[in-house]
């Protein structure tokens, strides 16, 4: 029983640790420009001080939006029709909801205004006259 537990979890890790590995082997090379970009950062402001930090971090700024720049309009193109399609869709279920809540919103004014009409007469009925 035990030996049959220890098979199951040693089976089980190196399942895990295949599949955390396939994982690895599979990330983008934008993913992996975007953390040497940070990585690179840290590196550069752990070693530069004072006024020289200034400047060396917009050196640093604009030259990592001239490497970004194409990979975010690419990004931008591949997302533009989703965005559309997306609002196409929600336009006509904005209008629905609309539709169907403003009848309730009616009787909702319309309890609140008597409860308030209710709190106004019995606090009148409660204080003394003026």
């Amino acid at each position: 029983m035990k030996f049959s537990l220890i098979t199951i979890l040693v089976v089980a890790l190196a399942i895990g640790s295949e599949s955390a590995s396939l994982v690895k082997r599979d990330a983008p090379a934008e993913l992996e420009k975007i953390a040497k970009y940070f990585q690179d950062l840290v590196d550069n402001l752990k070693n530069v001080e004072g006024p020289e930090l200034v400047n060396k971090a917009n050196a640093y700024f604009e030259q990592s939006r001239a490497q970004f720049q194409p990979m975010v309009e690419k990004l931008h193109e591949q997302l533009k029709p989703l965005s559309s399609n997306i609002e196409d869709n929600i336009k006509p279920l904005a209008a629905s909801v609309q539709a169907q809540v403003a009848p309730l919103a009616g009787i909702v004014q319309t309890h609140v205004e008597d409860v308030l009409k209710f709190v106004a007469d019995k606090s009148k009925a409660i204080l003394p006259p003026q």
